[in-house]
């Protein structure tokens, strides 16, 4: 489990490290001012430069950040929990006489949907699948996002992300599960669509007797754009239904690939969630 922890960390810094500052929302090109376009035209190879004031630094004139956080900063990159679909609770309470083998689970199926809010900046509602097997299963989810826009006109941003794994559990009993996850993730936004690698890692446990699970989980995209996805909570198990909640951050950049310039956003809330097991 450590090396799973540190492999996490590592992944996390290398997408944080080398971010240029950012000057609008992930996937939204920027607009053009009248002295970013004086300056592209006294610029002999035609490039824009980029006048923002990178975050964290005073400025004379008001400059509107766009890396946004409702709540929990980038800090909370440095807590790496891990979290699955649903969450895996043992169908049976009784205890399995010395010397005898826990019986193996049956396939599980989950569905769950779940509502973020990101304080004044907007929210989320996420829908995700997943079928557990022994060892393999599968995980698709799709996340919506609902934003305020950050150039003052009317109509909201949104932005759709979407994923697909397989999932491998190397430690998976009546107590818990632990997946290693690798598919492909995709990022629409206003002005483009993402696709790229994702790996992540999921735990479920439960809470000695009681009919809680812990549950957490992770998610990166290295590439072409970088999503960080964090997600920790409980889940209260009521037979096939169980009620979740917890605190979500997410971490978006597209790298500057649209125009030069990085857009980039940290959104930070609590998460809510009704799912079925079975």
């Amino acid at each position: 489990m450590g090396f799973v922890k540190t492999l996490s960390a590592a992944l996390a810094v290398a997408v944080l490290v080398g971010s240029a500052p950012a000057e609008a929302r992930f996937g939204k090109r920027s607009r053009p001012s009248t002295s970013d376009a004086k300056d592209s035209d006294d610029r002999d190879d035609g490039r824009k430069e980029h006048r923002a004031t990178p975050v964290g630094r005073a400025s004379d004139a008001p400059v509107r950040s766009s890396v946004r956080a409702s709540g929990a900063g980038v800090g909370w990159f440095d807590v790496l929990f891990i979290s699955g679909p649903a969450s895996y609770h043992r169908r049976a309470r009784a205890e399995v006489p010395r010397g005898q083998r826990a019986p193996r689970p049956a396939p599980l199926v989950h569905l769950n949907l779940q509502g973020n809010s990101f304080g004044d900046v907007g929210g989320a509602l996420d829908l995700y699948m997943a079928l557990d097997g022994q060892r393999w299963g599968m995980d698709a989810r799709v996340s919506g996002l609902s934003l305020e826009p950050d150039d003052g006109s009317s109509d909201r941003d949104r932005l759709t992300l979407l994923d697909a794994h397989l999932t491998l559990s190397p430690w998976s009993t009546e107590r818990g599960r632990f997946r290693m996850e690798a598919g492909i993730a995709s990022a629409h936004a206003p002005d483009a669509i993402f696709v790229g690698p994702s790996l992540a890692a999921s735990l479920e446990a439960c809470l000695g007797p009681s009919p809680f699970d812990v549950e957490a989980r992770i998610q990166v995209v290295p590439f072409p754009h970088r999503q960080v996805d964090m997600q920790a909570g409980l889940a209260l198990h009521l037979g096939a239904l169980n009620l979740r909640g917890g605190w979500r951050t997410l971490f978006l950049s597209d790298g500057g690939h649209l125009d030069g310039v990085v857009h980039a956003d940290t959104f930070t809330g609590p998460y809510l969630g009704l799912g079925l097991s079975f």
